[in-house]
């Protein structure tokens, strides 16, 4: 009978044409079902492709936290270091001027003397 059903109850049964197509409502029903089966895998894909991405992204903001707190303690060392190069430069500086104005006093000194 493929799936037809014929002489259904109100039907002419002298007429075989076909009153109801099982096999084609079968598979309606079967694709249907496929067409689920495939939008739920689909759906499971997309939740776990989106964890995926959350976790990258959360992996990467945290990266960035710790680049952050690393260059700010390496800017820290370098203003420091900054600090003390300026200073050293300073106390340099103010030795030299002194040497400057003591050789200054010696040249008169030399030069009153005749030297």
């Amino acid at each position: 009978m493929d799936g037809f059903v014929y002489n259904l109850p109100g039907a002419n049964p002298n007429n075989q044409a076909p009153l109801v197509n099982l096999s084609a409502t079968s598979d309606e029903s079967s694709r249907s079902a496929e067409d689920d089966e495939k939008k739920q895998r689909r759906k499971a894909s997309n939740r776990e492709s989106a964890r995926r991405s959350r976790m990258r992204k959360r992996r990467h903001m945290n990266e960035l936290w710790s680049m952050l707190v690393n260059l700010i303690n390496k800017n820290k060392c370098l203003v420091d270091e900054l600090s003390r190069a300026n200073e050293g430069y300073e106390n340099v500086d103010e030795e030299n001027k002194k040497l400057r104005e003591e050789n200054s006093k010696l040249r008169k000194m030399t030069g009153e003397i005749g030297f």
